[in-house]
């Protein structure tokens, strides 16, 4: 992997973790619970598609 590709891995890594994290934050203040569950998922879709990207470097 080129020196470019790995620092857009990371740049990826790094927005997904970001967005599984405020995710997470947002479900957990949440009142309505289909927003919850919307928020839920959404965070682990989010950290999913982090470990396919560490996957990549393995």
């Amino acid at each position: 992997m080129t020196p470019k590709e790995l620092m857009y891995l990371e740049d990826a890594m790094g927005m997904e973790q970001q967005l599984q994290t405020k995710c997470t934050d947002y479900a957990e203040k949440m009142q309505d619970p289909k927003l919850k569950n919307l928020l839920s998922q959404l965070a682990q879709d989010h950290q999913k598609r982090y470990n396919n990207l560490l996957n990549q470097l393995n």
